[in-house]
């Protein structure tokens, strides 16, 4: 679906292919670097997809996220031009897995 690496600034960075350009920028933008805001986004995913927790949402630095037991939405705050990117649950927590794996990685 994705492809995360980091850039020659060794920086992370997403490659969204055919996926929809917002799941890339909100995870370079709103998650960034952060393992433990991106750990939370895949247990709050996994509540929901278990029926333990209704929906939740969350705004970050750019993006709103909704996770409802239906699917995934990521909304772009600042220019609605940019579309809604929508996701099953089970691809919002591969690409986060996918982020967590690159961000895990130290800088080289």
């Amino acid at each position: 679906m994705i492809r995360c690496y980091r850039g020659k600034d060794g920086y992370p960075r997403v490659d969204v292919g055919e996926a929809h350009p917002e799941i890339g920028r909100f995870l370079e933008g709103d998650v960034q670097s952060s393992m433990g805001h991106c750990k939370e986004l895949i247990e709050i995913a996994e509540q929901v997809e278990l029926g333990r927790c209704p929906s939740y949402s969350g705004t970050g630095n750019a993006h709103t996220v909704t996770i409802t037991p239906t699917g995934v939405t990521i909304e772009n705050e600042w220019d609605e031009s940019l579309g809604i990117a929508k996701l099953s649950i089970a691809e919002f927590k591969q690409c986060l897995q996918l982020w967590l794996e690159c961000i895990s990685t130290p800088r080289k």
